[in-house]
């Protein structure tokens, strides 16, 4: 099988980081294959960003899908959408037979599973009025405890492994007291990895966005399922 991760951002190294990731969980018989949106923000991180990343992840997936079959290679068996909030992904479905999972919508329905309450730790000041018009959208205003924004710049987050480790576990410690949820979901791409190293030190399921969405993206694409077939 073989999965694409797609990336709404613009920085590469992010792309490869959640790659990195996942490889360690990765079946020996999928091929994970990353996609970076061409052009747009470094870190989608606005709701001007989110409105190009909706345009540049079509070309991103279009330009991998024709790479494949110029290639004469096997087409993708599904997309991991890994950009919480998943700009554009409607269209994605639409022009695409394979299955779209999004990194937000996969983790989500994971926390529903696990619990009445769930919190979402993200990083960027504009994300919390995104996620809540997502909430909305999906109408689960109700079993969304709240949102908390890890401080600092997203790049500079996801980058400095040891100093981002402590802003998350202080983020999650304070949504723990205040917001008292069932579920923790550590959101976005440039917290991947983050949820994964805190699960064995916090009493609650912390879920890590990209190894939640993952696991989704694998499991239909083993059932193999098709739109219009």
């Amino acid at each position: 099988m073989k999965i694409l991760v797609l990336n709404g951002n613009t920085t590469a190294a992010v792309t490869e980081r959640m790659v990195a990731a996942l490889k360690p969980i990765c079946p020996e018989n999928v091929q994970l294959i990353g996609a970076t949106a061409p052009f747009g923000q470094p870190y989608v991180s606005t709701r001007a960003a989110v409105a190009v990343a909706a345009h540049a992840v079509q070309d991103a997936v279009q330009a991998a899908v024709e790479g494949e079959e110029v290639a004469g290679r096997a087409p993708f068996d599904a997309c991991f959408y890994a950009c919480f909030g998943e700009p554009g992904i409607e269209a994605l479905r639409a022009e695409h037979a394979f299955p779209v999972v999004g990194m937000a919508e996969a983790s989500i329905l994971t926390a529903l599973q696990l619990g009445e309450r769930f919190s979402i730790v993200t990083v960027g000041a504009a994300w919390p009025a995104m996620l809540r018009d997502l909430m909305r959208r999906t109408a689960l205003e109700a079993r969304c405890a709240g949102i908390q924004v890890v401080p600092g710049d997203a790049l500079a987050v996801a980058s400095g492994r040891e100093e981002g480790l402590k802003l998350v576990r202080a983020a999650v410690d304070e949504v723990i007291a205040r917001q008292m949820p069932d579920v923790v979901i550590i959101a976005g791409a440039a917290l991947a990895g983050y949820g994964t190293a805190l699960a064995a030190q916090v009493p609650l399921p912390i879920l890590d966005s990209l190894t939640a969405g993952f696991e989704q993206a694998l499991a239909l694409a083993r059932l193999g399922l098709r739109r219009g077939g």
